[in-house]
């Protein structure tokens, strides 16, 4: 593997201490791990290599691997989300929150611009961990380079996809003609909330990756009874 690289990759997280598994692509493990979540979409995970998608110690044994060989990989928490910081637990009057009713442990809250897991509520005080969730736990990963992106247009296609998980790869249309790349999406996420966001995203990552493409034109097609409109949204890099 090599740095610019975008490969798919399957992969199951276990904490080695618990021997929890916290993340998979594969539903069948997600089954096995009681972890499954009805209507996630399973596959293997799009990274850029090089790009710090993931974990930077976890990206060093990708640019290892080989595509189809099955690894597993063990990293302390020093190569992780580092140690627990004892310093990072603080104490809250409840009366700090809006609604300190509803607090249980294990919620998530934002104090002071932080967020933190709340972990213990007694005599009207609740105690708050900024530690990251994963801090002090030795990780281990199993996986596998399913394939290696080759193709410009389907690179595309699956960068979209991360940005648009709804839509299936299958769904986007991409076609290349110099330095432009002209995008097609289903007529259902339109109209999605932030889908001008989404398309500038998916810009920046377009023409940050590919570097042979320059402008990225999302075409949007709408049809009624039988006729049809079009709407190019056009993005090109500032200069």
């Amino acid at each position: 593997m090599e740095p610019g690289s975008l490969i798919l990759v399957d992969y199951t997280l276990t904490v080695k201490e618990t021997g929890s598994v916290i993340e998979t692509t594969i539903e069948e493990e997600a089954k096995r791990a009681s972890i499954y979540k009805e209507g996630e979409k399973y596959s293997p995970k799009l990274i850029y290599l090089g790009g710090k998608w993931v974990l930077e110690s976890w990206e060093e044994e990708l640019l290892k691997s080989e595509v189809g060989v099955e690894r597993t990989v063990e990293i302390p928490p020093d190569k992780a989300y580092g140690f627990r910081d004892p310093n990072k637990v603080k104490t809250y009057a409840a009366r700090r929150f809006s609604r300190p009713q509803d607090l249980t442990p294990g919620a998530l809250v934002e104090v002071d611009n932080k967020i933190g897991i709340v972990r213990n509520i007694s005599g009207g005080r609740v105690q708050v961990d900024f530690n990251p969730p994963l801090a002090g736990k030795t990780l281990i990963y199993k996986f596998k380079i399913v394939k290696v992106l080759e193709d410009d247009s389907e690179k595309i296609r699956y960068l979209v996809n991360r940005r648009l998980p709804e839509v299936s790869v299958e769904e986007i249309s991409v076609e290349i003609e110099g330095e432009t790349a002209t995008i097609s999406l289903p007529n259902r996420v339109l109209l999605s909330e932030d889908i001008q966001k989404i398309k500038k995203a998916v810009f920046e990552d377009v023409v940050s990756i590919i570097k042979n493409v320059k402008t990225v034109r999302f075409v949007d097609v709408f049809t009624r009874t039988g006729e049809s409109s079009e709407k190019v949204v056009e993005e090109k890099p500032s200069t």
